[in-house]
């Protein structure tokens, strides 16, 4: 018996569900980092939507390509988009022109 192909929408659907807690600590960590910098609503709303379009293509292919002994779960995150998670939004916020780390003014 042949197995059928899976429709891409599914699998872009399932990397949503599986990592639906992960996405949603990166995009509520940019809007504070965004927040703090006194961005516009438009702009926040962009950069943040930008970011998690380049996460989840990123996890898939990460996952796709997934060859590690040990499972796509841990607890509740997500592991193939941790790491895209950890790059594209600080690498986002920064070419948008924020600070991610405020310096306190010497007096």
């Amino acid at each position: 018996m042949e197995q059928e192909p899976t429709p891409i929408i599914e699998l872009l659907v399932l990397i949503l569900f599986l990592g639906s807690i992960t996405f949603l600590l990166g995009a509520i960590f940019q809007g504070y980092v965004l927040y703090k910098n006194k961005k516009s609503l438009l702009t926040s709303i962009s950069v943040i939507i930008l970011t998690r379009i380049l996460t989840i293509i990123s996890s898939y292919f990460i996952w796709a390509f997934w060859h590690l002994p040990i499972d796509i779960m841990f607890l509740f995150f997500y592991l193939p988009a941790i790491l895209p998670e950890l790059i594209f939004s600080p690498l986002i916020l920064k070419i948008f022109g924020n600070e991610i780390i405020k310096k306190k003014a010497v007096a």
